[in-house]
This record gives C-alpha cells, structure tokens and sequence, in this order.
C-alpha cells in the first residue's frame, strides 16, 4: 500500500474510533529554520482574524515585505510564487503539537484580539485552560491589504510535521510544557463554536497528508 494512502487509512479510522492518542503517536516532527517563516494576522471585512503562515523557500524574490508603520505585506500575491513560497492558510496547513504530541484533534488554533494584542491561542475542544503560542501589538487602524506579523512566545517554534521520516506540507506549532494562558478556555465565548450534535453513526473523515514539495 503506498505510503499516502496508507496515512489516509490509519488516520480515518482514527478520527471513526475517536482514537486521538493513536494518531498522536502517528506523526512526528524536524526542526525548520524559523527565519524562513512569518506568522501573520490578516483582519477580515466582517471582524475577526484569520492566521496565516507564509514560507520563504528560494531566497528572492521576497514571499513578503516589512513596511515603515510595522505591519507586513505579503508580497507573493503580485508574482507567481511556485517553488519560492509556501503559504499555510488553514487547518489543513497548520496545527498544535504539544509535549511531543499531535494535537490537530484535541485543539484549535485562535487568533483574539485583547486589549491592545493580538493573542494566537491553542483552546481545547473539550474545555480547559487554552495556551498561549504567539502575540503582536494590534494596530490602531487594521487594514485588510497589511497583516500583523506575531512573534511566538518563548518555548514555541515552527516544525515540520513528519510520517516515517518522510516531510509533509503542513506544519506545527510546537511547544513543550506551555503553561495555561489565563483567563482562555474554551469554556468561554472566545471558544470555538461546540461539535456537531452525534446523529448516531460515526463519520469518517479521511486525513489528507500531502507530501512536503520545495
């Protein structure tokens, strides 16, 4: 059986069984070169934020520029930027890994606005205390064409998630032993909005893992 499909079926009856420590143990993670990376915030038209992980790959043109006022323009929109620039948009480009453990099922990833930060949060789905991974100071006037660059806090980096050694297109924000960050739970309204009601059968998801190509 190839190793992507493979992947596909382990994972799938992992997510059927509820067997989140299994598919834990499935992945791994390398160390990546944390300078080819920025994390962002892009303020959306209708509130909120949305995360976003651009990845410098050849070294020019630039996948994204620093502006005078602080905030960043991702500069891979106005060229085509294959084989120079990754960019990791969503859940299935990014997730949590904590003590050594993938925690794609157990957690989401957050971006909230308090007082004057942005705040990237790690928040349970089961409820519990959510971690803090990365923050910025907000700007006083968002603007939809600038995104906020977040620095991560101390003890959190970027790695590359793995599968029998071979690299996949999605990355982790890794942290060991982060202490809870107060006052975040997902009992709160800055949670995550609840699962779906169970309808008496199981859904099967298939777990997508696309092969890591520079």
């Amino acid at each position: 059986m190839a190793g992507g499909l493979a992947v596909a079926v382990v994972g799938a009856v992992a997510l059927a069984l509820g067997l989140a420590p299994a598919r834990a143990q499935l992945f791994s993670s390398a160390p990546l070169d944390q300078q080819r990376f920025v994390v962002l915030g892009q303020p959306l038209a209708q509130g909120g934020w949305k995360l976003l992980v651009l990845e410098q790959i050849r070294q020019s043109p630039s996948c994204w520029q620093r502006r005078p006022d602080g905030l960043i323009d991702p500069s891979l929109i106005g060229f085509d930027f294959t084989g120079i620039c990754n960019r990791y948009i969503d859940s299935n480009g990014y997730s949590l890994r904590l003590g050594q453990r993938d925690q794609a099922l157990s957690h989401d990833l957050r971006l909230i606005p308090e007082g004057r930060q942005l705040l990237l949060l790690g928040l349970p789905r089961r409820g519990g205390d959510g971690v803090l991974i990365a923050q910025a100071p907000l700007p006083s006037r968002p603007r939809a064409d600038a995104f906020v660059a977040l620095k991560l806090e101390a003890g959190w980096s970027l790695s590359r998630r793995t599968y029998n050694g071979q690299a996949l297109s999605h990355v982790y924000f890794s942290g060991n032993g982060a202490p809870p960050a107060a006052g975040f739970s997902s009992g709160t309204g800055l949670a995550s909005p609840p699962p779906a009601k169970a309808t008496g059968r199981s859904r099967v998801i298939p777990l997508k893992v696309v092969p890591f190509r520079p």
